[in-house]
This record gives structure tokens, C-alpha cells and sequence, in this order.
């Protein structure tokens, strides 16, 4: 509108008329795009989600535990595993644990859609495991977010999700690596993540 209001009154304006414009014009475009920034502010802004898939596996409602500490364990870690499912995108989850005696990750607990096969959901089924092993070293202990698994080289070290799993989200929870997987790439969002960070903190 102010470029159209220049050009149809350009012969009418003197210098100093324009310089009054000008400002009023300057004045215009701020305005509008401090309205333009405040709406963009508010929204709640997601990138567009990939087509979901029907994972492949079983479904499992109640967490299997293979081990006798988390067994014995209060409900709280149990509780933990199975929110994930409720709150998140995620339909599988799997707490591993690094076994020092086999050189392997072995599943402490899982729930959710899993492999049919019981020997693929007891832990990692390879002796070296890059996305994994670096939990063992990272001093960092960030989590790791393959939003596109499918297209990663590194899926085959998660025979212990569902084969067609879309996406997966790593947290470091003590000594153990929680991984949760999505039928749909894409779809943890930073608030996603940032809740998974906080509960697996309780675990």
C-alpha cells in the first residue's frame, strides 16, 4: 500500500513533504511488521509430519523386565516407561543396559510394539554398536534424535525396534540408554524431548 501510494502521488510531492513522508512511511512498515512478528510469535509453530507406518511386531501393555533389580524395583520406573507411550510419539520403549561380561546392550525392560521374535527384544544383537557405545564414553550425556532412522545406515543396530520404526529419540539415564521409537519420522518436538530428558531423570 505505501509503494502504491508513492508511485500515484510522486509528481505532488515536494522535498520537503517527501522527507515528512518518508518518515511516515518507515513508521508504516515497522508497524506492520512488529504486528506480523508478534502473530508469528504465537503461533505454535511444528514442521509438517511424515506419513505414520504400521510398525512391525507385537504390541506388549505391560513392560517385560529381564532383570531382577528392576523387578524388585518400585513402580515408578514402570510407571516412566509406560508414559512415555501416553505423552509422546513414541509406541516402543526399550531400556537397554551395557553387560560388561558379553560386550553387548541387554534389555532391562521394553513395552510397546516390539520385534515378535523374543531373542531380537533381549538387547543388541551386533558386537559393535557406534550410536550406543558412544553413551559409554560421552561425557556429555546428551541424547541423540534420529528423526529419519530409516535413511540411516546405523538402523540396523536397532533390531531391537520394530524394523520399519520411523524415528528414534537416545537418553542417557544413569548407566542405562533409554530409546524410544515412532511409527512416523519427525515427530518429537523440542517439547517432546525436553519432557522425555525430565522423566527419564526419575528413572
Amino acid at each position: 500500500a505505501v509503494v502504491v501510494y508513492r508511485l500515484a502521488n510522486q509528481d505532488n510531492l515536494n522535498v520537503e513533504t517527501m522527507g515528512q513522508e518518508t518518515r511516515t512511511d518507515l513508521l508504516s512498515v515497522f508497524a506492520a511488521g512488529a504486528v506480523l512478528l508478534n502473530g508469528i510469535s504465537k503461533l505454535d509453530v511444528t514442521s509438517a509430519l511424515a506419513e505414520s507406518v504400521v510398525l512391525e511386531g507385537i504390541e506388549v501393555t505391560d513392560p517385560e523386565i529381564y532383570n531382577e533389580v528392576v523387578k524388585n524395583k518400585n513402580d515408578e520406573t514402570l510407571w516412566a516407561l509406560q508414559s512415555f507411550l501416553k505423552a509422546t510419539p513414541s509406541k516402543t520403549c526399550v531400556l537397554l543396559e551395557y553387560d560388561d561380561n558379553d560386550k553387548r546392550w541387554q534389555t532391562v525392560a521394553c513395552v510397546g510394539i516390539v520385534p515378535e521374535e523374543i531373542e531380537l527384544r533381549r538387547g543388541t544383537q551386533l558386537d559393535v554398536n557406534p550410536i550406543l557405545d558412544k553413551f559409554l564414553i560421552q561425557k556429555s550425556k546428551r541424547e541423540t534424535y534420529l528423526p529419519t532412522l530409516q535413511a540411516l545406515p546405523g538402523r540396523v543396530e536397532f533390531s531391537y525396534l520394530p524394523s520399519n520404526t520411523q524415528e528414534a529419540l537416545l537418553l542417557p539415564v544413569g548407566k542405562k540408554v533409554l530409546v524410544l521409537g515412532s511409527n512416523t519420522a519427525k515427530s518429537f518436538t523440542p517439547r517432546d524431548i525436553a519432557w522425555c530428558q525430565a522423566v527419564a531423570a526419575r528413572i
